[in-house]
Order: C-alpha cells, then structure tokens, then sequence
C-alpha cells in the first residue's frame, strides 16, 4: 500500500485562517480576547476536533473488522495546556499537558467488547497516536450510551 500524503492550504485575514482541505473549507479563528474575530474555533479546539473526528472514522473500520455493532458514538474531548509556553516561557511546553476523552457507544455490544474497540482505536487511530507521541497524557473513558 502507498503512503498517503495529505495537504492543506490556508490564508490568513489577521488571526482567522481560511482553510482549503482538497474541495473543503475550514475556518480556523480565536476569540476576541486574542485579537481574533470568533468566527470559528481556535486551534487548539480544532486539534480536539480532530481526535474525535479520527476516532471515530478509526472505530467505524474497526467495527467493520471485528463484526462490531457499532450503532453511534458521541464524544466529549477536553485538553489542558499551560499558556505560559505560548506566552513565551521556554520551561513549559506549547501543547496539551492532559487530554481527557470520553466516549458513549451506542451499541447492542457488551462492556467488554466496548474495550476490545476502544484498544483498537487508541493503537490505529493517527490522531491519537500523534498525542501519545508528544507524550500527552491521555485520559479515555468509553461506556455504553
């Protein structure tokens, strides 16, 4: 199988980035407090987004795999950062410190087999094993809806 090469291009109006994924737009912003316009979600938002995102594409071809009723899922994803880096201080570091994930799985599918997928998950998606990387503590909770 080939490598898959991915691409994005973006153009800034002061803190609001315009987004261009392939035939998708993207709105990435921050909030007035941070000179922005609020007209989307801020990076770090966008980085949480994107962990629910690939897990969920993740759980879906897993499910698929492993004959897994896999009816819905709905996430609640929280991450904690010391702004200090951000501001400039080379002693903390620039991202999440703790991400904390919370999975409901809308499934017929025992507890167990809920583990099975979550494991699953956590070791294929690309997202997540990118925040390992950066040796993000990651806090998972997934449960029956």
């Amino acid at each position: 199988m080939q490598k898959m090469k991915m691409a994005v291009k973006a153009t800034n109006e002061g803190m609001k980035v315009n987004a261009k994924a392939g035939k998708h737009s993207l709105i990435i912003d921050e909030g007035s407090q941070m000179g922005g316009t609020d007209q989307g979600p801020n990076p770090m938002q966008t980085l949480l987004s994107a962990l629910a995102a690939c897990e969920n594409v993740t759980a879906h071809a897993v499910a698929r795999e492993i004959n897994f009723d896999l009816q819905g899922l709905s996430f609640d994803v929280r991450g904690e950062f010391d702004p200090r880096g951000f501001m400039g201080d080379e002693s903390v570091r620039t991202y999440f410190e703790t991400v904390d994930v919370k999975v409901k799985v809308e499934t017929s599918e025992s507890e167990e087999r809920i583990r099975e997928l979550q494991e699953l998950v956590e070791k294929r998606c690309p997202v997540y094993g990118t925040f390992k990387a950066a040796n993000v503590t990651m806090n998972d909770e997934w449960t029956k809806a």
